[in-house]
């Protein structure tokens, strides 16, 4: 009797994940589907937030994102590369700019904007291992450089993380966790 009803409380899980799995990849069919393309364009491809995060951050707080296939969203195709990505929210839409050598060269729209995990980034961005001498190095490094330095006064920027996964064929998405944010974009692998 028993092992009927652990075989059916089993059956019934597998069977709802797998709803939830289909249902999932519909869902972002759909988000792709009513994504909007952007109705503004930059005045000669210049983020206009740039500067404000120069003067924030000690570096530039932005993913370097890696590219090695092409891939669409509508009408644009964004060549394979290296791309810096920069979320940005205007006229109270998310957006994602992806820049080459300064400039934006293309805007796709957040289909999903979450919360992040708070121990996220402690799970998967792996700290680098020091020695006491490199960490003592490091420690006499960052106090010379909070007394004598004006750019000790700029905080460091948020952690980030970039993870890609296809779904139905020849769709995929890509996340960009940046500090407390997750976006979510949806593309297509070919035109059609």
């Amino acid at each position: 009797m028993k092992k009927i009803f652990i075989y059916t409380i089993l059956l019934t899980l597998l069977t709802a994940n797998t709803t939830f799995a289909e249902s999932t990849d519909e869902d972002y069919a759909k988000l792709y589907k009513f994504a909007n393309i952007p109705d503004f364009e930059l005045v000669h491809d210049i983020d206009p937030y740039q500067n404000e995060d120069y003067q924030k951050y000690a570096w530039s707080p932005d993913p370097l994102f890696r590219l090695s296939s092409d891939m669409y969203f509508k009408n644009q195709k964004i060549p394979a590369g290296y791309y810096i990505l920069t979320p940005r929210t205007i006229k109270d839409r998310d957006y994602v700019f992806f820049k080459e050598s300064g400039k934006v060269k293309f805007i796709i729209p957040v289909v999903k904007k979450e919360l992040t995990d708070p121990g996220f980034y402690a799970l998967h961005v792996p700290a680098p291992k020091k020695t006491k001498w490199e960490g003592f190095c490091d420690g006499v490094r960052d106090k010379f450089y909070t007394i004598f330095r004006k750019s000790a006064r700029k905080t460091p920027p948020p952690q980030s993380y970039i993870e890609s996964t296809y779904i139905d064929g020849n769709m995929f998405l890509v996340i960009l966790y940046l500090g407390s944010q997750k976006y979510t974009m949806v593309f297509k692998s070919t035109r059609f």
